[in-house]
């Protein structure tokens, strides 16, 4: 950081033109950026700020002559109306716009190289009006924001608000203190010119070294290979065949090339090959004795099973194999789904991380199949605490942050695709510090066939296909994103590694995608993403078995890049796409129309070989199949014991007075991980191509919570697809294995709520899991591995007793900060995600009480379950109780529990229940008073006889299998009866005097009204601060 220069008044003649645009001042007028600032500094950190005023600039390259500018601001950089503009003169020196001198400004703009879309936005539409009569080719525009400050507090350092206000690794930012405003020394940046970028050719690597050089070679280049794999691929260049074959096509025969290790390095990354759930795993578990071999956790626990499953049904049409997984919704349309996590980019950039998972999920579902159009997102953060106090390594974030730049960009990658927003929840705990874990999901749609008769969900690549590149272009932003997603998150973690999304170009190009898809001219199609161009060709040439890539035709960002570079890099909006050759003038005049840009770079090939070149030199020729094959199967060894833990005892509680369970609710209502996301998930554009039918939030007021979200994607039919997830990784605490069956569970659940058929539902499984290799850094490796085979095995045996197959998934290995004493690991996390038929989005149940009188009923048994339970770690945190150990929630007979959640759903879909409410985090307690938020009513309720164990357990146990209904009392008798043979148990009534009073038999546990648990529920993350 640094002060400006000073500028008094008019900026020196200069090739660059600079326009500042600032929101006009008056009645009835705010300062929406300024307003934000000045929120969020009172909401994180209690800094209370009188007025914040911003300023947008842009700095514009070009040769258009700064008057012809000065005449079009109007029409393109402000709006007249509301805003004031100016052109080559700083605002901050105009007394018609800042009368009053300020107390700080802060300038903060992108470093030289880093995607500015609001500058890209900016220079298409400059070249709108001004490229009929001048030359743009070398034209640019870069963007930046002025914050000025009125009446900062004493003793709070101007620098240290710049410094929560940008991100060092991508922006800079420029200060000028109180005495610099004195002075009219006011901060001005420059144009942030990019460095040249000097090309490198491809250079041998010699790997005839020791086994510590090849390790050192691993690390130093940011590789992220093994010893074994290193010596695999040193073995493989001493092969005679393979050395005759390199001669003949002019490559160095004894050796690699720089772009053909880089490649094989992004290919065999954890990122890509999921090698820990490839291992050879010998498990022994020390309590029973049980030694043995597993040969593939994911093809044994995940992929057998839904293998199993689709010999069953006719509905489950493409697994594992694609982008993502494709299910029969009705005999004309198809629906798909992906979740990705984007946790390592996220912690480096908050804001540019999470905006590129949601926009490269996006693409995920637009590269499945021949195409399918994304319909709706989802999103599921884990966070430390945003009231974090403790000491912080100096380059993470604070986790306030970090969620503020997670949401901001999921918010603006989703709002700006024009893709709603329909379902999701944000996790907090401890451990998520060091590395936070953003899952972005998308569901996707998709005709079952195409005009010309072929399946939607298959591709038909041939011999001789040419291979495009279509949408943005190649830059040096994204170098090493699979493998540094391999790697446990450091101080020296790479910048290069951290993109930043576009979703405006984005949307042109999945316009003429899903254009070219029905015209019938895409064979193959999938998205840049992790590897860049190495994977998705490397992939997409699996198909027929070779491919010729030329790496001087890829359009780049700026000149200069190696071939590796070019090869690997993970630059944002590039789908590939394989198109007949006869085809090729069709799709390139559809692109034009489009203005997408999109240009042929390989030819699909027979020949059984990965051939790259630039321009006529080859600089990569590996054969396809030790490419994608050639990788060494990890041994590792797991090794189980129960981890002791001190025992939750919520008897030690020293409880007063009737109704004593009260303060604990209002208490717990307020706890992050239950208390109300509104004023977050507000943000987020629920409604946008008017096919949302259940939102995020429900009730009266639309502020109570939502289970799942429900769309009816085809305008006028009522038929509706359910979305749902389901995420506790408190329990790991415990055990993995049931915290993967309750996530599983309730994500079942949740769906169950919004009346799914669960005969006809899909899954995914996202595994987020800290390093468990046991090492040297690692000593704990061999149980976080058990934790993880654990958590597979419940997997296995919960869907296949739900019958709910895994379509699509993803596991992120490395979810570490740091080394030694000092490492932050998260717990072990699965995030499981529903979507399935839902028969007709106008019977459906929602989480609010309707009206007074209607009948409350638990569904479920609630067990002698308080272990890992949230008011368990509210209390230990507080120091009221010790621990939080004790019996988890097990889930001991699912295939019971499926034969009552089809008695349900199909009760919601009959339309007998109306209201329905799973019990999760907080247990019956916590259900209950969000329904009464939610209707802004009152119940009276009993849980006497809702299950043989204590108080405590059946208030605030969280057993599975569990759900709160209402039901209207003409409807009563025939909901009895629907749900014969269930267990099901009569609490009490919905009143109309807006108090929730719980008893047990005569004794009185709640009573409290719920105006009050409404406020206990929306303060702690009302991300305003409460500042008006």
């Amino acid at each position: 950081m640094a002060f400006s220069t000073p500028l008094r008044g008019r900026v020196l003649p200069m090739p660059i033109s600079r326009v500042e645009v600032t929101p006009k001042q008056g009645d009835g007028m705010r300062d929406v950026r300024g307003d934000v600032v000045r929120r969020q500094l009172m909401a994180d950190h209690g800094i209370d700020v009188a007025e914040v005023r911003s300023i947008n600039g842009f700095l514009i390259k070009s040769a258009v002559e700064s008057e012809e500018i000065s005449k079009r601001v109007d029409d393109l950089f402000s709006d007249p109306i509301i805003e004031h503009a100016t052109t080559n003169n700083l605002l901050l020196a105009s007394p018609d716009h800042f009368q009053n001198t300020p107390d700080a400004a802060i300038t903060i703009g992108f470093k030289p190289g880093v995607t500015d879309n609001p500058g890209s936005a900016a220079y298409d539409g400059f070249k709108t009006i001004f490229s009929p009569k001048n030359e743009l080719e070398d034209a640019a525009i870069s963007t930046y924001q002025t914050y000025v400050f009125y009446g900062i507090p004493e003793n709070t350092s101007v620098e240290w608000i710049a410094s929560t206000l940008h991100n060092n690794l991508i922006q800079r930012a420029l200060v000028s203190d109180s005495e610099a405003c004195q002075q009219s020394l006011w901060p001005a940046l420059e144009y942030p010119e990019k460095p040249p970028q000097v090309f490198s050719p491809p250079q041998p690597i010699n790997l005839e070294i020791s086994d510590e050089e090849l390790l050192e070679l691993s690390d130093s280049g940011l590789l992220a290979l093994n010893l074994e794999e290193m010596q695999t691929i040193q073995t493989h260049y001493r092969d005679e065949k393979i050395r005759t074959a390199r001669k003949s096509v002019g490559i160095v025969a004894n050796s690699p090339t720089d772009v053909e290790l880089e490649c094989l390095a992004q290919t065999w990354s954890e990122h890509c090959k999921h090698k820990i759930f490839a291992s050879k795993i010998h498990h022994i578990d020390k309590e029973t004795g049980e030694d043995t071999v597993i040969d593939s956790i994911f093809k044994t626990h995940i992929m057998k099973p839904t293998h199993d499953m689709q010999n069953e049904v006719d509905w489950l049409l493409s697994v594992f194999h694609d982008n993502s997984g494709v299910i029969a919704w009705d005999d004309e349309w198809s629906i798909c789904m992906k979740a990705e996590t984007h946790n390592s980019p996220s912690a480096l950039d908050p804001y540019g991380g999470a905006m590129t998972g949601i926009v490269g999920v996006n693409r995920d579902i637009l590269g499945t199949g021949l195409g399918a159009r994304p319909i709706a997102n989802t999103d599921v953060f884990c966070f430390g605490p945003p009231n974090w106090e403790g000491d912080l390594p100096d380059n993470l974030f604070h986790p306030s942050r970090v969620l503020r730049g997670v949401h901001a960009g999921v918010r603006v990658g989703g709002n700006e695709s024009g893709i709603p927003t329909v379902n999701g929840a944000i996790v907090f705990d401890d451990r998520y510090i060091g590395k936070p874990l953003v899952y972005c999901g998308t569901v996707g749609i998709m005709p079952r066939r195409l005009g010309d008769g072929r399946q939607s969900h298959i591709k038909t690549p041939s011999a001789g296909d040419i291979v495009y590149m279509v949408g943005g272009r190649v830059g040096y932003d994204g170098i090493h994103g699979a493998t540094f997603s391999s790697l446990e998150l450091t101080e020296d973690s790479p910048s290069s590694a951290v993109q930043i999304g576009d979703p405006i170009t984005q949307k042109k190009m999945l316009d003429m995608v899903l254009e070219a898809r029905d015209a019938g001219l895409i064979t193959c199609i999938t998205d840049n993403g992790a590897g860049g161009l190495s994977s998705s060709i490397g992939e997409m040439a699996e198909y027929t078995n070779g491919c010729e890539i030329d790496l001087a035709k890829v359009p780049l960002k700026q000149p200069g890049l190696s071939a590796w570079e070019i090869l690997v890099s993970e630059s944002q909006e590039r789908m590939t796409i394989a198109v007949k050759a006869s085809d090729c003038d069709a799709f390139e005049a559809m692109a034009n129309l489009h203005e997408v840009e999109a240009t042929p770079v390989a030819t699909f090939t027979s020949s059984g070989m990965f051939h790259v070149k630039f321009g006529t030199d080859t600089v990569a020729y590996l054969p396809i199949d030790f490419l994608h094959d050639g990788v060494p199967q990890l041994q590792l060894e797991s090794e189980w014991q129960t981890p002791v833990t001190e025992p939750f005892l919520p008897d030690l509680l020293s409880l007063d007075g009737d109704a004593d369970h009260t303060s604990l609710l209002l208490r717990m209502l307020a706890r992050p991980n239950i208390a109300s996301k509104e004023s977050w998930v507000r943000q987020y554009d629920h409604e946008v191509i008017a096919q949302t039918a259940v939102k995020p939030f429900v009730g009266v007021e639309r502020d109570g919570p939502g289970d799942a979200g429900v769309i009816a994607p085809l305008h006028g039919n009522p038929h509706g697809i359910v979305i749902s997830c389901g995420i506790v990784p408190r329990y790991s605490d415990l055990d993995a294995g049931a915290m993967a069956a309750a996530s599983i569970d309730e994500a079942v659940r949740n769906a169950v709520c919004a009346g799914v058929d669960v005969d006809k539902i899909a899954g995914l499984d996202n595994f987020c899991w800290p390093d468990s290799i046991e090492s040297i850094k690692t000593p704990d490796g061999k149980f976080k591995l058990a934790q993880l085979v654990r958590a597979n095995r419940e997997l296995e045996r919960v869907c296949r007793a739900y019958r709910l197959p895994c379509v699509s998934g993803k596991d992120s290995m490395k979810n570490d900060y740091g080394t030694g004493e000092n490492k932050i690991s998260i717990p072990p996390t699965l995030l499981y995600s529903v979507f399935g038929d839902q028969p007709d989005v106008r019977f459906t149940a929602t989480s609010d009480f309707k009206s007074a009188g209607e009948r409350v009923y638990l569904v479920g048994t609630s067990k002698e379950e308080l272990g890992a339970c949230e008011l368990a770690y509210m209390l230990r945190d507080s120091g009221e109780t010790p621990g939080i150990g004790g019996q988890v929630p097990l889930l001991l007979n699912p295939e019971k529990n499926l034969s009552t959640y089809r008695a349900l759903s199909t009760a919601i879909q009959n339309g007998l229940v109306r209201t329905a409410h799973d019990c999760s985090e907080g247990g019956l307690a916590v259900a209950a008073a969000e329904m009464c938020i939610g209707g802004r009513l009152g119940a009276e309720i009993d849980i006497d006889g809702t299950g043989k164990s204590s108080v405590w357990a059946r208030l605030w146990g969280e057993s599975l299998g569990r759900f709160l209904v209402g039901v209207q009392p003409e409807q009563e008798t025939e909901f009895i009866q629907w749900m014969s043979g269930h267990p099901i148990t009569y609490l009490g009534v919905v009143t109309k005097t807006p108090t929730l009073i719980i008893s047990d038999g005569y004794d009185k546990l709640v009573e409290t009204g719920t105006n009050v648990m409404v406020e206990s529920w929306q303060k702690t993350l009302d991300m305003t601060g409460g500042v008006v």
